[in-house]
């Protein structure tokens, strides 16, 4: 079967140039201009993949990234202009899979599409109960946090960090491992974006009042969630 990608994007020659590249790789290409016809395309047709990008004439792409993440785990790929590290990590975290700059190469773009598709694994596995730790309970399907009584939404990325943690509480995950699960292979590099997402975790349980310190670290060794 021909997978299928959505091409959200504004400028109509980067939209084209994008949509000849793929179809010539045999893909199917969809393609919208606007926040509000990308919605609606992603809605009808479900695509396997979508390439957002973030500025769009009538809203945000991080806001089509919302949108598809409270009902789907496709892969989206993040086109900007933005090329601050704080604005990647953010959107990675926020449920993105990967990000590129602009300007872009095509061929490099094209082979992170297949990347990500190649990945991509469309079962959606059953429901996991929820983990209990002493005072801290962590339900993955509805990305929530409890921690003596304290509700915390979790962003995408940052459930995922706990999920990953949780199945082998005490246990140091390295990490490229973290990355590797999280992320995938083609950022097994960026050890920076796991950094930044404790950090951006540890500060939404301070603003809350709540100690992280079951969240644990320790150099050459990685990551580990200590719940005693």
């Amino acid at each position: 079967m021909t997978n299928s990608i959505l091409v959200i994007e504004d400028e109509a020659n980067i939209r084209q140039m994008l949509s000849i590249a793929l179809r010539a790789e045999g893909y199917d290409c969809l393609e919208a201009p606007t926040v509000a016809k990308g919605i609606s395309i992603f809605t009808k047709q479900a695509p396997d993949l979508v390439i957002l990008d973030l500025g769009l004439p009538d809203g945000e792409g991080a806001d089509v990234l919302s949108r598809i993440r409270q009902t789907s785990r496709v892969p989206v790929l993040v086109l900007s202009a933005r090329d601050q590290e704080v604005d990647k990590v953010q959107l990675l975290s926020q449920g993105a899979n990967d990000y590129v700059s602009k300007p872009f190469g095509i061929k490099e773009l094209v082979v992170r599409a297949k990347v990500l598709l190649r990945d991509f694994n469309p079962v959606i596995a059953p429901a996991s109960p929820q983990r209990v730790f002493g005072a801290v309970t962590l339900s993955v399907d509805d990305r929530m946090l409890t921690i003596e009584g304290n509700n915390i939404a979790l962003a995408p990325k940052e459930v995922q960090l706990l999920d990953e943690l949780t199945k082998q509480p005490g246990e140091y995950i390295s990490q490229q491992e973290l990355i590797r699960r999280i992320w995938g292979h083609h950022h097994s590099e960026d050890s920076h974006y796991i950094r930044v997402l404790v950090r951006q975790l540890r500060k939404k349980l301070d603003d809350y009042g709540c100690s992280s310190s079951f969240i644990e670290n320790m150099p050459k060794k990685g990551y580990r969630f200590s719940h005693l």
